[in-house]
């Protein structure tokens, strides 16, 4: 099947930039974008087998920034696989392109693109009863065409392994193990402000799954975290993540999904060593009818800058950030949709200069044959 589309964005303030900063752009802060995709999608099974691939292509064209176009390749291809109805598995590939965020990528006046990559083999074997065994091994490629310190890009390769027990309800807990080996790709080894070449983590995680309800269900995550950057221990960090989602239907054409999440990322300046993200988001659908659907999405979250690596003068870097999205998707037809998006997202912090808040606005079209 053949997919095609396009799109135009109107974005307040592509920079991310706050009042006192606007006259770091002066040609404005506004753009209008527009992006036309063609892609293919491919849902093939054989016997046990079934063969998934979705590949896009995107042109990306700024109004006023030219310098900020660019073509991007995403794809998502995916092998399910069964030797025996016991053991299956799994080999993906998949690669995603955009520009980095200027919130975080403060030079306005160059483009960077960020790829990142993953390769993916799993296996599932169905030993007795409810219980599986699980592993799986990884390539990871994370880069941006220009350099983020704080940020590196990287290549890593990972393997886990773990066990799964899934009741007869459909209810289902897991405990898996997982370990990751990266290196540096953009930057050397740097003993004056403690840059390593690589990094090695460690996750323990338990996992479970509740349909509470016929119309509800929750999903958990909890995992401890051990980060250790080569040669310099003082980036060293270690702490717990979570994740909790709950999804609910309280009538036939509303659902509800309420998730929170706490994260860890290595953050690698003299102010921290690591951050810890914090997010709590609402997201209620509505099919207002067989061809229009409205989804709304409201997010909350904060950001903790921790562990610096030298005195600070005031208090470490507190972000706090907020956003909110009304879409609504029109089915013209069976093949062609129309799809239109506002949305309003603020930023603050304790560092000064990056505060922001920017508004959105988005209509598309897109096409199935």
């Amino acid at each position: 099947m053949g997919a095609a589309g396009a799109s135009v964005t109107w974005d307040s303030n592509v920079f991310r930039l706050p009042d006192s900063l606007a006259g770091l752009a002066p040609n404005g802060r506004f753009d209008r974008t527009s992006a036309m995709y063609a892609g293919l999608r491919i849902d093939k099974p054989y016997a046990q087998q079934r063969v998934l691939l979705d590949a896009t292509g995107t042109a990306y064209r700024h109004d006023r920034f030219s310098y900020l176009d660019f073509d991007a390749l995403d794809y998502r291809g995916a092998w399910q696989w069964h030797v025996t109805p016991r053991v299956s598995g799994v080999l993906s590939a998949e690669r995603s392109q955009a520009l980095v965020n200027y919130a975080d990528f403060r030079n306005i006046t160059q483009r960077n693109v960020r790829t990142a990559e993953n390769r993916r083999a799993s296996v599932d074997w169905l030993m007795f009863g409810g219980w599986h065994l699980v592993g799986a091994a990884s390539h990871q490629e994370w880069r941006t065409s220009l350099p983020i310190v704080d940020q590196g890009s990287f290549r890593a390769t990972a393997a886990e392994a773990g066990v799964k027990y899934f009741a007869p309800s459909a209810n289902a807990i897991g405990f898996n193990l997982r370990s990751l080996e990266g290196r540096y790709t953009d930057r050397p080894l740097d003993p004056v402000n403690f840059l390593g070449d690589g990094f090695r983590r460690t996750e323990t995680e338990l996992t479970a799954s509740w349909i509470a309800t016929g119309r509800s269900s929750l999903d958990a995550h909890l995992k401890h975290i051990e980060h250790r950057e080569n040669h310099f221990p003082q980036r060293d960090f270690s702490g717990t993540a979570a994740a909790l989602g709950f999804h609910w239907s309280p009538a036939g054409r509303l659902t509800l999904g309420v998730d929170a999440a706490r994260e860890l990322t290595p953050w690698r300046d003299d102010t921290a060593t690591y951050k810890a993200d914090n997010r709590l988001s609402l997201g209620p659908v509505w099919q207002l009818s067989a061809r229009v659907v409205m989804k709304m999405h409201v997010v909350r979250g904060t950001s903790d800058y921790r562990q610096p690596l030298v005195a600070l003068a005031g208090p470490a870097r507190h972000d706090s950030f907020r956003s909110e999205q009304l879409a609504i998707e029109w089915g013209m037809q069976r093949n062609v949709s129309l799809t239109a998006s506002l949305q309003r997202q603020r930023r603050s912090s304790s560092a000064a200069g990056l505060d922001f808040s920017d508004s959105i606005a988005t209509l598309g079209v897109s096409l199935l044959f």
